[in-house]
């Protein structure tokens, strides 16, 4: 065995904040008290909502009214259905779109700038409105949900997708994207159903403007479960793809 020393690596000296690093962060605190005071915030508000008596009817939840009425399941699955439909429509489309939208493969320029732009005007509009759009437009139920998430979805793969294209890096990317674009499908649906969209959001709308909010506790206790599972799920093949 060699008794030649190891040459010790000396720790690097952390850099010292520079003025303007100061500046900047005082600048952005004091905007942040002003945009509170103008926006009439109060903190004694966080303190004041907790002694609000609506608290007391989340509690106790009536779990015997949750797992046994079927129409909160039915929604359920169509919630599933809306947001599997819109993931594989909007990210099949996703897949000429994005081609068109990245450097290394569109066909010319102007395919490239037009796609571009059509995209960025359907990505500056929020699924809500886009809910909204489309229970006007068809008529309230998951066919409307179904549609607005399908164009949420082609907004979100397209973005994702090109820009992955132009890394040189397609197939795993694209599996693990969809599967990220699915879980978003599933939150977003909840919010639709809030527009007569479809899904478990209808039955929550219902809950919430009856004032049950037990029962909507406990839809959202079973909702938080789910996203949780298929986060973790969809985690976890988007490691071994990626």
């Amino acid at each position: 065995m060699s008794d030649t020393a190891v040459p010790v690596t000396a720790r690097p000296k952390k850099p010292r904040p520079r003025l303007a690093t100061y500046l900047l962060v005082f600048a952005l605190a004091a905007f942040t008290v002003f945009a509170a005071r103008q926006i009439g915030l109060e903190w004694s508000s966080f303190v004041d909502m907790w002694t609000n008596p609506l608290w007391g009817k989340f509690w106790p939840v009536p779990w015997d009214w949750v797992f046994s009425r079927r129409n909160v399941f039915d929604a359920l699955i169509e919630t599933f259905q809306i947001a599997i439909i819109s993931t594989v429509i909007g990210c099949t489309l996703a897949l000429p779109i994005g081609f068109a939208m990245s450097k290394l493969t569109t066909p010319n320029a102007p395919t490239f700038w037009l796609s571009r732009i059509v995209m960025n005007i359907v990505r500056a509009v929020p699924d809500l409105f886009w809910g909204k759009l489309l229970v006007t437009a068809v008529g309230i139920g998951a066919f409307a949900g179904a549609w607005a998430l399908t164009i949420f979805s082609l907004a979100v793969m397209v973005k994702l997708f090109s820009e992955t294209v132009d890394a040189a890096e397609v197939f795993p990317a694209y599996v693990a994207y969809a599967l990220y674009v699915f879980e978003l499908n599933i939150r977003a649906s909840l919010v639709l159903g809030l527009v007569g969209a479809g899904g478990i959001g209808r039955i929550i709308e219902v809950q919430r403007t009856t004032f049950n909010f037990d029962r909507l506790l406990g839809i959202l206790v079973i909702m938080f479960v789910i996203v949780v599972i298929i986060e973790q799920v969809s985690v976890a093949i988007r490691k071994r793809l990626v």
